[in-house]
């Protein structure tokens, strides 16, 4: 969760395009929020060019079902006053 002193036009100028997921904008104050991008180096094969799916497959499946589906449900259900 990160949270912004600024305005919703501020916010939509320097990070419309960014990865920075918009939540809500209250009392003067955004909020939102930011998820991984990529996997994490523990993933990767020995080569470090890939990712080692046939020993970490299950865990990749999971985290990003997290991140991709799960974080965005919970964020839904964020109510701000």
């Amino acid at each position: 969760m990160l949270v912004f002193r600024m305005t919703r036009k501020q916010w939509l100028k320097q990070y419309e395009d960014s990865p920075i997921i918009f939540i809500a904008e209250r009392k003067g104050r955004i909020f939102a929020y930011v998820t991984p991008e990529e996997l994490p180096s523990e993933f990767l094969n020995k080569s470090k060019q890939d990712y080692d799916y046939k020993k970490y497959g299950k865990p990749i499946r999971l985290l990003k079902r997290m991140v991709n589906i799960n974080i965005p449900a919970i964020v839904k259900k964020f109510h701000f006053r």
